[in-house]
């Protein structure tokens, strides 16, 4: 397609105003519906469980570093957790282990796994918390 062709379809279009022009000031406001007020917000983010708050009430959890079946990669694995712990609450611990220990981890099942051989730091991390981790495995 040749230039000549392409300039045929395009329209000019005439700005008068410069920079800063919004074509929706001349509109008129009647008949338009009115805003909602906002919603009254309570609490706007969620109440965080401290980190020094015992979550784990003396739990034995077990501690495994796993390599078999995962394509030669390190997985730090963690079971045993009570049945007390619920999805949310559960969702907070891995979100706040992850950042602390800067990895990547997953919940499968009632077992959490962490990228990476990461036991002693996810040790002295459960210890805190209240738990009663111990290594598990080879």
């Amino acid at each position: 397609m040749s230039r000549k062709n392409r300039a045929k379809g395009k329209r000019e279009v005439a700005t008068s105003e410069g920079f800063g022009f919004s074509p929706f000031e001349s509109l008129e406001p009647e008949g338009l519906p009115q805003p909602l007020a906002p919603l009254p917000v309570s609490d706007p983010k969620p109440k965080k469980v401290n980190e020094q708050e015992q979550v784990g009430k003396g739990d034995r959890l077990e501690i495994r570093r796993e390599k078999s079946g995962r394509g030669g990669k390190t997985v730090t694995t963690i079971a045993g957790f009570p049945k007390r712990i619920n999805a949310p609450m559960r969702a907070t611990l891995l979100k706040r282990m992850k950042m602390k220990l800067g990895t990547g981890g997953t919940w499968v099942g009632d077992c959490m796994e962490l990228q990476g051989d990461k036991r002693e730091e996810v040790f002295s991390w459960l210890s805190a918390l209240g738990f009663k981790p111990i290594f598990a495995g080879g």
